[in-house]
């Protein structure tokens, strides 16, 4: 019977005859034994949805007592799905996301955010304002991707409503994991009522098991990646037709702007000093429902 013991005192065997071979080659370097073992992989379910929820905003952004903000810094690349062709790559961008929250009490939060994403070019990795088309082999302008009119949302146990909408609760979709010494979130969540319908976000991110058990960190530091779909950019001036965009990300949560990249901050301490800090004003406009 074959046993993973014996896997293991096989690797390690040919392991050894391989360092030995290099010694006669001349070479004094020893190849180092990857660790061996069998992955711990269960799902972690809360009996509480509002525990599940207070969890899923440490993850996210910060379980503030009364207001906060956090910020995320990642890399996006954006691909072309054309309808009956292959998807293409288009180009990258790198960008942060400001958020910027306050508690209404009875874990009721919300929030506001926003976006500032800068081009870059797939072949070099220089910032540009131009990219291929891949589908029409026509070179178009990207502008710098700035989403500044986010409606706002008050996210709570029960989902999350829009600012401007009827009150309407929308589901989140969350599981958490654990994996290894490893707290994994899976969300995914679908646009708002207004955007166009092909739109869906999804995400998984993840921190060290022994800071979330640390109930005092309020905010925690993940590192995360994920996918968008959504419709063409219309500077790619796409001849009509089916097809869409997609988009995957990975990235971290920081400290604080001055954690941002160096090239990247300077660019938006040149470009967008005033989106480096939360743009508080969003919460003089009036919430459409009684929360």
């Amino acid at each position: 019977m074959f046993s993973r013991r014996s896997f293991v005192a096989s690797t390690a065997v040919a392991a050894t005859a391989l360092t030995g071979a290099h010694s006669v080659a001349g070479k004094d370097q020893v190849l180092p034994l990857s660790p061996i073992h069998q992955v711990r992989s269960e799902f972690l379910y809360f009996d509480d949805p509002v525990e599940a929820f207070r969890a899923h905003m440490r993850i996210e952004r910060d379980l503030a007592e009364s207001e906060g903000s956090t910020i995320t810094w990642y890399h996006w690349m954006v691909f072309v799905i054309p309808g009956g062709r292959r998807p293409e790559p288009l180009m990258r961008y790198e960008g942060i996301e400001y958020s910027y929250f306050r508690n209404l009490g009875n874990n009721n939060y919300r929030i506001h955010a926003h976006n500032v994403s800068f081009p870059r070019d797939l072949k070099t990795n220089k910032f540009t304002d131009t990219v291929v088309n891949p589908i029409t082999g026509e070179r178009v302008r990207a502008p710098v991707s700035l989403l500044l009119h986010d409606t706002g949302t008050i996210a709570s146990p029960i989902g999350f409503r829009n600012v401007n909408g009827d009150g309407t609760p929308q589901e989140v979709y969350r599981q958490f994991r654990i994996e290894d010494d490893l707290i994994k979130l899976d969300s995914v969540r679908s646009a708002p009522p207004e955007w166009p319908a092909t739109h869906i976000e999804n995400s998984c991110q993840w921190v060290g098991k022994d800071l979330f058990d640390n109930k005092a960190i309020t905010s925690l530091p993940v590192h995360f990646c994920g996918h968008y779909a959504f419709e063409y950019y219309p500077w790619l001036k796409m001849p009509k037709g089916n097809g869409h965009l997609s988009g995957f990300w990975d990235g971290k949560k920081l400290n604080s702007p001055q954690d941002i990249p160096q090239e990247m901050l300077s660019r938006l301490e040149r470009e967008y000093p005033e989106l480096l800090a939360p743009r508080w004003g969003e919460f003089d406009k009036p919430v459409a429902f009684k929360i």
